[in-house]
């Protein structure tokens, strides 16, 4: 599912791919300024570090999306996912919320650009486990849900099963996102980091894919004028997008 993702964004094609580790940069077909570049993260140390499985980065309005996969199993026919308190699941959102914490002191952006929906920039996907058509070019099938609306959904008892245990099946769950819609709120940048946001989460996300090790990642608040985003990171000129590749967004020679 991680894999089907990764090369694939309905309404873009693919214009570079990295020879370093799995990353893709996509152009839209509808708007050629849409420029959207895709890291794997699972089971390497940016994983560790943000919580994340693909991280998300849209060139165009400097924003990233992190998205944690979860697999459904098949029981009695039926699709669902179970966790505990303290398990690998949990930990996971715990690092989302720890990285979340520190983009939470960086000062408000009144750029339009950099307008977001909410700001919280992760994702949760659910999965059910099928055979992968390798000639299938759609996104995996899956349910989307900005971690947020997790949250108030397992804040209730709607996700508890028959024994009070936490259960996620399609009956239970309720309203979710569709991949389509996952693409439009990304492809726009509806949502995801604001862009003083990504101007401290892009220094250190290039740091741990080229050292392969996790880093520090603290933030002054807000208030603290030594916290301002610095001012010479740029948008890179999407008109040159067809020869830019990865390793250049990522900053590698």
């Amino acid at each position: 599912m991680l894999h089907a993702d990764l090369t694939s964004i309905p309404g873009f094609r693919a214009i570079a791919e990295s020879p370093y580790f799995a990353a893709r940069t996509f152009r839209s077909e509808s708007d050629s300024s849409r420029v959207v570049t895709v890291v794997m993260a699972n089971r390497l140390p940016l994983e560790q570090q943000t919580g994340a499985d693909l991280v998300y980065y849209n060139q165009t309005f400097r924003s990233f999306v992190l998205v944690q996969y979860k697999a459904l199993e098949t029981k009695d026919g039926e699709a669902e996912f179970l966790w505990v308190d303290g398990d690998k699941f949990m930990n996971e959102l715990g690092r989302m919320d720890s990285l979340l914490a520190e983009l939470s002191k960086v000062k408000d952006d009144n750029d339009p650009d950099g307008f977001r929906l909410n700001n919280n920039p992760f994702f949760l996907k659910f999965c059910s486990r099928i055979v992968f058509n390798p000639d299938d070019k759609s996104m995996f099938p899956g349910m989307y849900f900005p971690l947020d609306h997790w949250k108030s959904l397992t804040a209730g008892t709607r996700l508890k099963g028959p024994k009070g245990g936490n259960l996620l099946t399609y009956r239970n769950v309720g309203r979710r996102l569709s991949s389509e819609e996952f693409v439009m709120l990304v492809g726009g940048s509806w949502v995801g980091t604001t862009m003083p946001q990504s101007a401290f989460l892009e220094p250190i996300i290039r740091e741990v894919l080229e050292t392969g090790k996790t880093v520090t990642f603290a933030i002054r608040r807000a208030s603290d004028p030594e916290g301002d985003v610095p001012d010479d990171l740029v948008p890179y000129d999407l008109d040159d997008a067809e020869e830019m590749s990865v390793e250049d967004f990522l900053g590698k020679p």
